[in-house]
């Protein structure tokens, strides 16, 4: 019995003190994956001649994760890996969920939202790093990776949410019945293709009612839509690419562009002991977070009137960064005044009503907009196990980042938005944090985080780039949106 009063005595405590309530982090971008030959055994055995193609694309692909300087240096480590779990193979925590879960309580996160992929491992067939694969292939991939999520999540129901993969092959019936299941899996939200739109005759863009199923689906069943970075390349691209730098015979790759205009002698990518002079300086992985496909089915799913046909649908955006919002709903809302079209409400009112960002790697900027974005709009992410990410430095970079904030808005940014957009067991990950998670003033101590380490943030990650508006990049891709959403919605 003393147990069971000390717990409700400790409650009231809290309750009347709310600097004993310890914060509940929640993680809206983390990763999950499988080794590549590990996928293997959660792959119908009917697809299993077709992974000789699968795992030439993985050594083609890990030629682009040298290029982020992966895996971390020597010296690398001794600068941002001071309590020695990165060496001590803490990254197995992305295909064990076990050590996953001693990992992340340890720097006080409670729960993660799981994408698919990342530098140890991509899913097969699916993902828009494999070459070109047909809709069944895709769509095997994708129940692969589900079924070995499934496994993962239910070590800790509740706290590891898994993002499954949704492919509509053979027809929308199927897609749909992967959502239901998600949903009673427990999931809360779903990982759709990353390539409408980028090929004639692959997959329509987000605006096209042909994917309003899945719409429907996510709006009854409570389902947050992911679009993540890496949305929006055609599949195959990055794979032709590398070919192009590693596979040449001549010639100069500078001339070229994207990864062809990167040179061999480029590598490492990473030196945080390159002294002041580094300062402000960025890594060739930090541009990779400065890509705009992933912006795109923002005013795609307005003139597309998806918002208008299902009002009650939830999107997030995650780990594109925030700072581009503010000036894009302004862009967005010129755009609607001086030619409304079919738009029902304005770009801004869209935004409040549908949507959400998840900030991993979050910068100076994304904090410094967190009011024009919507204080209630923002959510953290750990983006754990990644190299760009902030373990196994979480508290540091949030010291670093929102040490300035008022502590409402830094506890709403760490979880609570989370918990209320998704609608997660807030008892649940409340009792969590009891037990791992950091009290605010253990948090934010007012102590200083070293300055190798802020470089060390800064080089990988950008956290101190400006943000990046292509005003005609915006008027080209927004006017042949709006073009291709009148004619989509004219074809019915």
């Amino acid at each position: 019995m003393r147990e069971i009063f000390d717990v409700r005595e400790a409650d009231a405590d809290t309750l009347s003190r709310p600097e004993l309530k310890p914060v509940t982090m929640v993680s809206a971008d983390s990763h999950v994956s499988l080794p590549p030959k590990m996928y293997k055994q959660y792959l119908d055995s009917k697809y299993h001649d077709a992974w000789s193609g699968y795992l030439e694309d993985v050594a083609i692909i890990n030629k682009v994760v040298d290029l982020t300087g992966y895996p971390p240096p020597e010296d690398s480590l001794e600068v941002y890996d001071k309590r020695g779990v990165v060496s001590a193979a803490g990254e197995v925590g992305y295909f064990d969920p076990v050590w996953r879960l001693r990992h992340v309580e340890s720097e006080g996160i409670a729960a993660e939202f799981l994408h698919p992929f990342g530098p140890i491992g991509f899913v097969p067939f699916v993902d828009v790093q494999n070459s070109v694969r047909s809709h069944e292939l895709r769509l095997a991939g994708s129940h692969a990776h589900n079924r070995f999520l499934e496994d993962f999540c239910s070590e800790a129901p509740g706290r590891l949410l898994g993002v499954p993969l949704i492919y509509p092959w053979p027809d929308w019936d199927a897609g749909v019945a992967d959502i239901v299941r998600a949903r009673e899996a427990g999931f809360r939200a779903i990982f759709p293709p990353m390539m409408p739109g980028t090929a004639p005759e692959d997959l329509p863009a987000l605006y096209d009612p042909w994917w309003d199923p899945m719409w429907a689906a996510c709006q009854d069943l409570g389902m947050v839509v992911h679009i993540h970075a890496g949305f929006g390349n055609p599949q195959g691209g990055v794979v032709e690419m590398v070919r192009t730098v590693f596979g040449r015979t001549g010639g100069d790759a500078a001339a070229g562009e994207g990864l062809a205009a990167i040179q061999e002698s480029m590598l490492p990518k990473f030196d945080p002991n390159a002294g002041a002079e580094a300062a402000g300086t960025n890594s060739f992985l930090s541009e990779l977070f400065e890509t705009f496909g992933e912006r795109r089915p923002l005013w795609q799913l307005m003139w597309g009137g998806v918002f208008d046909r299902f009002p009650r649908l939830k999107v997030a955006f995650q780990e594109i960064h925030a700072d581009w919002v503010p000036l894009t709903l302004a862009y967005l809302d010129r755009v609607h005044a001086a030619e409304p079209g079919s738009l029902k409400m304005t770009p801004s009112e869209y935004w409040k009503r549908h949507c959400a960002c998840g900030t991993s790697l979050m910068r100076y900027g994304d904090v410094a907009a967190r009011h024009e974005v919507g204080i209630d709009k923002l959510m953290f992410g750990s983006d754990y196990p990644h190299f760009e990410g902030t373990w196994p430095n979480t508290h540091d970079w949030i010291r670093a980042t929102l040490g300035e904030v008022p502590e409402v808005e830094a506890r709403a940014i760490l979880g609570e938005n989370a918990i209320e957009f998704y609608g997660l067991d807030r008892a649940l990950l409340e009792k969590t944090a009891k037990r791992v998670g950091p009290l605010y003033s253990e948090l934010f101590n007012g102590q200083p985080v070293d300055q190798t380490l802020i470089r060390h943030f800064e080089f990988r990650a950008g956290i101190n780039k400006p943000v990046s508006f292509p005003v005609d990049k915006m008027d080209e891709t927004v006017a042949a949106d709006r073009a291709g959403a009148a004619a989509a919605l004219a074809r019915g």
